[in-house]
Order: structure tokens, then C-alpha cells, then sequence
């Protein structure tokens, strides 16, 4: 047996297809909470979200981009989405502005961080929350995580450490029957 199709993938990851002029080819994304963003459009939201944390931290431009190991016009080419960011980049403009990845990447892409806007806020509010705890305290708030009942994820598990699999042929020939992978129409 061969395994999905390309179009089980694309309906069990819960994709669509965009035409981005950046790109030959179609590629496939997930929404944004409905809307479909070009690759140009969010480049620009992560130089926006990337200024605006170096501006909370009242660090200069002209200061950060020989931390970085920079001139300060190629560190503005990454700001005005001029240049692309590489996620090593990324990592250690990071690690100069003491800084999770999160705090970039979250206004860029909430959708990443729960199915609805509210879910998002929610969990993103936690991470905030939880990055202000000392370690034995995260010690503790995880032990008694561990204990709390989870939602199982796509393929029925709840081993939230796993990579999600690849839909069997039973889920698959399932969606093609019209029932839906989230678990109703």
C-alpha cells in the first residue's frame, strides 16, 4: 500500500492552497484565522514584530547591529523586510534581546498557537505567564500538567510529544467519505 495521496496530506494537516507570485508553484498553508497570507506579508509583520521588540527594549538599532555582528544597514534591511531572516538569525537576535522566539513569532502568526483566537491569546498568555516562574516552580506547575486530562489530538492519541502521523488509510478513506478529521461535519 502506497500510503495518503497528496490531497489525504493536504486535508488531514488541514491545508490550503495559495498562489504566492513568490513561488513557481502552488503551495499550501494554513489560515490565519480565514485569511491566506502571501509570503511578502508576512515577511513584513515579522520585521514589524522585530522592531517592535527591539524598540521595547530601548535598544538602538545602530547598538544591536554590531551585536550581531552587523552593519546597522544590513540589520535595517531585516527591519524593513528588505532581507529575509534566517531562523538562525532569528535565534540569535534572540539571544541579544533575551528574548523568545515567541515574542516574534506570535503577532506574526497566532494561528500557530490555538485553532480559534481566544484559544491563541489564552495560550500565548500562559507562555508570558510562565516564563516569569523560577525553575523548581516550572518543576512543579509541569508535574501537575502531567495529571490533567488533554484533548487528544488528529489521530485519536494524546501523546502530545510525538510528531502528528500520517493519517491511516481508515482516516483517510474516512475524510473522503465526508467525515471530518476534527471529529464531526
Amino acid at each position: 500500500m502506497a500510503g495518503p495521496s497528496f490531497e489525504e496530506w493536504i486535508s488531514h494537516l488541514g491545508l490550503q492552497e495559495i498562489n504566492d507570485p513568490q513561488f513557481d508553484k502552488p503551495v499550501y498553508r494554513k489560515t490565519n484565522f480565514g485569511k491566506l497570507e502571501l509570503c511578502a506579508e508576512i515577511e513584513k509583520r515579522i520585521s514589524t514584530s522585530l522592531r517592535n521588540a527591539r524598540d521595547r527594549r530601548k535598544i538602538p538599532r545602530s547598538k544591536l547591529a554590531p551585536m550581531l555582528g552587523l552593519s546597522d544597514q544590513v540589520y535595517n534591511r531585516y527591519e524593513n523586510a528588505v532581507s529575509r531572516l534566517t531562523v538562525g538569525r532569528l535565534l540569535h537576535i534572540c539571544e541579544v534581546l533575551s528574548i523568545s522566539p515567541v515574542e516574534i513569532l506570535y503577532p506574526v502568526a497566532p494561528h500557530l498557537w490555538g485553532e480559534e483566537l481566544v484559544e491563541a491569546e489564552a495560550r500565548k498568555s500562559i507562555i508570558d505567564k510562565l516564563e516569569l516562574f523560577d525553575g523548581p516552580t516550572l518543576t512543579a506547575i509541569l508535574d501537575f500538567l502531567q495529571h490533567l486530562q488533554t484533548k487528544p489530538n488528529r489521530t485519536g492519541s494524546e501523546d502530545h510529544d510525538a510528531a502528528q502521523a500520517a493519517p491511516s488509510f481508515s482516516v483517510a478513506a474516512g475524510s473522503a467519505n465526508g467525515s471530518d478529521l476534527h471529529g464531526g461535519k
